[in-house]
Order: C-alpha cells, then sequence, then structure tokens
C-alpha cells in the first residue's frame, strides 16, 4: 500500500522531465505573403554629362600661392564654395622618393598625396597634404611639418 501511494505522490512532488528537452511545437504565426517588386534603374539626369564623373575632384595645378596675409582664413569664394587651402610639402625627380615621403607624412596622420607635373620639360613628383578648410589650420600643419620633416612648405589656394 505505501508503494501504491509513493507511485502516486511522488511524480506530484518531483519533476522527473528532463531539463535538456526541447520544445518543439512552434507558436509562431505563419509567414506573411510578399509579392515581389520590379524598381526601375536610376537615370542619369540630362544636365549631367558622362565624362563629369571620370574627372578629378580638383585641379591642383590651377592652385597658386596664398601669400596675401589679410585674406580671411575661411569663408566662401565668389562661387560661393568654401575656401580651401592645399601645403605643397616637397617636389622629387623620382616617384618613389615622393611615394616614401607621403607615407610618412600618412604615417603622422596627415592626408597627404602625390601629383606628377612637368617642370621646363622634366616630369616632378609633388607631394601635397590637404585641403583644409580653415587657412589656419593648414598654416598650422605647415608648422609642423617644417619642423618634423625640416621642409619649407607652401600653402596654396585650392581650386576646385
Amino acid at each position: 500500500m505505501l508503494g501504491a501511494l509513493g507511485l502516486i505522490i511522488l511524480p506530484l512532488l518531483f519533476d522527473f522531465a528532463d531539463p535538456n528537452r526541447v520544445d518543439r511545437n512552434s507558436k509562431l504565426p505563419p509567414a506573411p505573403e510578399v509579392e515581389s517588386i520590379t524598381v526601375a534603374k536610376a537615370q542619369r539626369p540630362s544636365a549631367v554629362a558622362a565624362n563629369d564623373l571620370k574627372a578629378p575632384i580638383f585641379d591642383i595645378e590651377k592652385s597658386t600661392a596664398a601669400t596675401n596675409a589679410d585674406e580671411k582664413p575661411y569663408g566662401l569664394n565668389p562661387l560661393g564654395l568654401p575656401n580651401g587651402w592645399v601645403l605643397q610639402v616637397s617636389s622629387f625627380e623620382e616617384q618613389a622618393s615622393a611615394t616614401d615621403f607621403r607615407n610618412k607624412l600618412r604615417k603622422q596622420k596627415y592626408s597627404a598625396f602625390t601629383k606628377r607635373v612637368q617642370v621646363k620639360g622634366k616630369a616632378r613628383y609633388r607631394v601635397y597634404v590637404g585641403p583644409k578648410i580653415d587657412k589656419r589650420r593648414a598654416a598650422a600643419d605647415k608648422t609642423n611639418i617644417d619642423k618634423a620633416f625640416k621642409t619649407d612648405a607652401i600653402i596654396l589656394h585650392f581650386v576646385p
């Protein structure tokens, strides 16, 4: 009799179910019906020429030296675009030397780039830093770069 009572009461007191058992009954609603649509391909506006996308962002060769100390260090140019300045840090006869110097500047967290130019019929490779939107920042970078690399950088107007 005690055995029969143990068989009835023991399962009520203790849960003998597997603790690692996974409930496989899904209570998620069925997936909604989705209609596929076609999207029209983007078209180039008629006012934009196809070759505009291949043009460089700016032409560094049109930049001129910024020598006027009276000019505002920031503001808009006559085209309504922000004024900008670029530092010409150095010029090399060999592309490898220009690339090495550019990489040294980049390691110092300067946004440096190189440009091939013709000077008196010879190819030269110039190293630039910038552009900067504030002339004071360009001047501060010039001071730091001149001191660190023993150069004499030139501040140029950025011409878009």
